[in-house]
């Protein structure tokens, strides 16, 4: 399966799952950023992060939450193949510069090299983000059949 094609289920996905957590925050979910860069597409809808301005960031599926003026991100990074530590340093990258309220690796094909990482050499530490290094980016392989994370897979565990 291709990478786009797994966009519009994991899109709804996301919107499901951010209302349920961040109730009083208008959602939206885009996968108009896997195309184009962040920053233009988060222009076009009135919203200036300073920390994307002209980098060429493209996130797969971006949520976006308003509470008047406060604007919260959540990224989302796709991949129809098993997962490899470049995958994770690329999400690892966008999180870093952005800080985004939360931040999500998926495939439809399994955790791959990542599994030993995380479960035999226990490295979740390299999940860590953000000024304080309190928030963790969240790895899941996800379920085409149930059109779900397989949260058995989530690292780490909600």
């Amino acid at each position: 399966m291709k990478e786009e094609n797994l966009y519009p289920d994991i899109k709804k996905w996301l919107g499901s799952y951010l209302k349920d957590r961040y109730k009083g925050y208008r959602i939206e979910t885009t996968s108009q950023t896997s195309r184009r860069s962040l920053d233009v597409v988060l222009k076009e809808k009135g919203i200036i992060i300073r920390e994307v301005i002209g980098l060429s960031i493209k996130v797969d599926i971006t949520g976006i939450l308003r509470r008047k003026d406060n604007v919260k991100l959540v990224f989302v990074e796709v991949k129809p193949k098993p997962l490899t530590l470049k995958d994770l340093g690329q999400l690892w990258g966008y999180t870093q510069l952005v800080n985004p309220l939360e931040s999500f690796l998926i495939s439809s094909k399994g955790l791959g090299t990542l599994e030993y990482l995380f479960k035999v050499l226990k490295r979740e530490d390299l999940l860590y983000y953000g000024p304080r290094r309190k928030k963790m980016m969240k790895v899941a392989r996800w379920d085409e059949r149930r059109k779900t994370i397989d949260y058995d897979s989530l690292i780490p565990k909600l």
